[in-house]
């Protein structure tokens, strides 16, 4: 009996520190990409994108941008040959939700931030992720790169 107590108290404590991460959106970014470049247009309002792209020889490169979308070139220095490439798109929504501001997830806290119920407020998060394909070094197949394609 005191182990089955233990461990439902474990598993409630793991669900109670994961609730803050279990709030993320989808991201309905339309791609833009073209040619050799890797780009997303963002809805309204979102911020802190980061764009990382996996080629198909294992190496991933990363771009993040404040404001609208980061862009990826995937030539030159980033040339990753030819074949099937993956992306993972996330932004900070304009959405916000509150979380108990008790530092334990790393988060620096002034005390200007936490309301009276020792609550902040912070940006939900928003990704998307899928595949496209690269011959002779440009872009050719963007159908996995639609929107809806978000998780």
């Amino acid at each position: 009996m005191r182990h089955l107590i233990h461990g439902t108290t474990v598993a409630a404590t793991a669900l109670i520190m994961t609730a803050p991460a279990l709030a993320q959106d989808s991201l309905s970014a339309r791609s833009s990409a073209s040619g050799t470049k890797v780009s997303f247009v963002l809805p309204a309002g979102y911020f802190n994108a980061t764009l990382s792209v996996a080629g198909p020889d294992g190496r991933v490169v990363s771009a993040s941008a404040k404001q609208g979308s980061p862009v990826i070139d995937i030539s030159g220095k980033n040339a990753m040959g030819d074949g099937v490439y993956t992306y993972q798109i996330t932004a900070a929504s304009p959405k916000k939700i509150a979380v108990k501001a008790d530092g334990a997830d790393g988060r620096e806290i002034s005390a200007g931030q936490v309301n009276m119920r020792g609550e902040m407020s912070v940006s939900v998060g928003a990704s998307s992720s899928g595949t496209f394909l690269v011959q002779g070094g440009r872009i050719v197949d963007t159908s996995n790169l639609k929107e809806g394609s978000a998780r």
